[in-house]
């Protein structure tokens, strides 16, 4: 079996969960057999003291 690995960006007012799953339903769109995937970073923007957008930096594998 062939493991590719694609970087992805996933965004979210409603938590880093919300973000993770946001990038891999768009890697779903354009890859398949998605089997795996590792959280790098998760970051999010604040406006007025207030968390505003989680944000997930994920390495999603997948097979060919």
């Amino acid at each position: 079996m062939h493991i590719k690995v694609m970087e992805m960006v996933g965004e979210s007012r409603e938590g880093w969960r919300s973000a993770v799953q946001s990038a891999v339903d768009e890697a779903s769109r354009t890859v398949n057999n998605i089997v795996g995937v590792e959280v790098v970073n998760l970051t999010a923007n604040v406006e007025n003291g207030k968390v505003v957008e989680y944000k997930a930096n994920l390495k999603v594998a997948h097979t060919s």
